[in-house]
């Protein structure tokens, strides 16, 4: 929908975002962030995932809250000069669309996808669910199933633009012939402009913007919201192993790709425009290894009359489906090997309270249960785990990888995530001669894209005054 805009004059692709949002304040280069860098992913901004996605398919942040993030987080990479995946990025996008037409997301996708392409099964986060649509599960450590929420429902939600579209197999197929016709006609022009085809611009939406990491001389890289891979290639973005060579002994294929993965919601598509061949895998669960993407290579290998190595799929499968559990074993290990005490440092009051990133908008409350410290991010309940002493004024908590895939939460994580460190103390009054005195900051690896300890969360005095009222309102819903 970019395209459209761009097309129709409302947008530029070198439109900055501060031109649309004058919010939007930073004092480094990304201050110069443009449309055609959101899409990319060449912003160089660190992602911050983990403030916004919650257990149980939830994500607790507002809409309103992804200017706010954009301008606080750290720089990660160099600007326009590697590849970072941001998927707040994409929910500014929607909110730029929003902006610029003077209509909501969901108006938008009605208006300029579903209705002229009469798709009937493609629906936005705030529409209900009905009795047609598939329920999530998540693959145990033994291969049962466990059923999940629904993700992605709700007014308002962080990241619905770039993550809370639900659709189905025909309807993706119709979209994305209409999108592959649209790249033959205006890309390679080896066919007749169709003037009622929705999608514009596709020489600047194909085009590769910045190169991604990749073990191939041959083209790997990322568009506007696609991956250009040349074939023969190890398909690896974001997959954690190295899966068997696609296209081996084929003769070369430019494919448009992209994948996606949230507990219990699983995609991937492929797209090859030379031949008019679209492959769509979707799935609620992934089992316990990155399924749609192997099954997607085997359709492919499949539909271009590949020789295809079954045997290299199959172990491939059960390989990483048992190092993905054995990861999580060895990190819990790590974290016990790593205990120095077995006991609190200091009371438990000396740590419990609200502890705030820089805007506010995101806190980490401690707070005792009986004869244990719990953390609660952004104090959700569904969000609480019980800490437990690491080292000197440090705690961590865990979750096995069964209960990991039944809380929604992705597995994978290094050590250094699962652990609290607090500082900055303050020292006991003389009133409270003999006391441990009282931390005032705690510190938290949550971004694995930046060097260092971590991002330091401050205790705030008043609380309330604070917050957000957003926050406000959640932390009230959630008692």
């Amino acid at each position: 929908m970019v395209g459209m805009m761009v097309d129709e004059g409302n947008l530029r692709f070198t439109t900055q975002l501060r031109e649309v949002f004058p919010e939007y304040q930073r004092s480094d280069a990304q201050a110069n962030i443009t449309i055609a860098d959101l899409l990319s992913h060449r912003t160089g901004l660190a992602p911050y995932d983990n403030l916004w996605y919650s257990s149980d398919n939830r994500i607790l942040m507002n809409r309103s809250q992804a200017i706010p993030i954009l301008n606080y987080v750290p720089v990660a990479g160099p600007f326009r000069a590697q590849f970072l995946y941001n998927n707040i990025a994409y929910d500014i996008l929607g909110q730029i669309l929003e902006r610029v037409s003077g209509s909501t997301y969901m108006e938008l996708l009605h208006k300029r996808l579903i209705k002229p392409l009469k798709l009937n099964r493609t629906f936005y986060a705030e529409e209900p669910f009905d009795g047609n649509t598939a329920k999530s599960y998540a693959a145990l450590a033994d291969g049962s199933f466990y059923e999940l929420p629904p993700w992605g429902y709700g007014k308002d939600l962080l990241i619905g633009p770039g993550g809370a579209i639900r659709s189905s197999i025909g309807d993706l197929l119709v979209l994305y012939k209409s999108f592959i016709d649209a790249a033959n006609s205006q890309v390679a022009q080896t066919a007749a402009l169709d003037t009622q085809n929705p999608f514009k611009q596709m020489p600047q939406l194909f085009e590769g913007k910045i190169s991604v990491p990749n073990k191939s001389l041959r083209e790997f890289s990322y568009a506007s919201g696609w991956i250009r891979t040349e074939l023969p290639a190890i398909v690896d973005l974001f997959s954690g192993y190295e899966p068997p060579v696609l296209g081996n002994g084929s003769a070369s294929r430019l494919m448009i790709h992209h994948q996606g993965y949230i507990a219990g919601n699983a995609g991937h598509i492929a797209l090859f425009p030379e031949t008019s061949t679209a492959v769509v895998v979707l799935g609620n669960s992934a089992g316990l290894t990155d399924t749609m993407r192997l099954l997607g290579q085997i359709l492919i290998e499949t539909v271009f009359e590949n020789k295809l190595n079954a045997t290299a799929y199959l172990e491939t499968a059960q390989t990483t489906g048992k190092d993905n559990i054995q990861y999580m074993a060895e990190v819990h290990q790590s974290l016990i090997d790593g205990k120095t005490t077995h006991k609190p440092t200091r009371a438990f009051r000396a740590y419990t309270g609200r502890y705030y990133n820089a805007i506010g908008n995101f806190f980490i409350e401690i707070k005792q249960a009986e004869d244990k410290l719990q953390v609660a991010y952004l104090g959700a309940e569904h969000d609480t785990f019980d800490l437990e002493p690491y080292q000197t004024d440090s705690f961590f908590w865990w979750l096995d990888y069964d209960e990991t895939a039944k809380r929604a939460r992705l597995p994978g994580h290094p050590k250094e995530y699962f652990i609290l460190k607090f500082g900055c103390l303050l020292s006991p009054s003389w009133l409270s001669f003999g006391g441990d005195g009282e931390m005032k900051c705690v510190t938290w690896k949550h971004e694995f894209s930046l060097p260092g300890e971590g991002e330091v969360f401050r205790k705030m005095d008043d609380q309330w005054a604070n917050t957000p009222s957003h926050y406000k309102h959640v932390a009230e819903e959630l008692k």
